[in-house]
């Protein structure tokens, strides 16, 4: 008789990526994706990772994914994405974080200098 537990179900994006609960601060209401911006892939899909940091365009206001290259908003990322999200129906409400510790290798881009400048409130550990 074998009373280990089997795991029947895997949730997609179940890993944390948050190295600590102890202070985090959420955006109140979750920010805007615009759609449009996110380049799809072979399917079809725009799909953004969970742990993203997202930046604020300066022309509509809504959220993409941070591109160190650009120079429309895109450069100055300001909240870490809570969910992976797929945008290829249209802009999506979502959750993020403003402040937290969080796990570098878990972030799906590249936490060099640069992005810790850039975002002074969010600690990658």
């Amino acid at each position: 008789m074998r009373l280990q537990p089997t795991q029947r179900v895997t949730v997609q994006d179940e890993y944390e990526i948050l190295a600590s609960f102890e202070v985090i601060r959420e955006v109140t209401n979750g920010i805007t994706i615009d759609s449009a911006a996110v380049t799809a892939d072979a399917k079809g899909d725009k799909i953004i990772k969970k742990g993203m940091p997202m930046a604020k365009l300066t022309a509509s206001g809504k959220f993409v994914p941070y591109n160190e290259a650009g120079s429309d908003g895109s450069q100055n990322p300001t909240v870490i994405l809570k969910h992976t999200v797929n945008v290829k129906d249209g802009d999506h409400v979502v959750g993020g974080y403003e402040v937290g510790k969080f796990i570098t290798e878990r972030i799906p881009v590249t936490v060099d200098d640069t992005l810790r400048q850039k975002m002074p409130h969010i600690v990658f550990a």
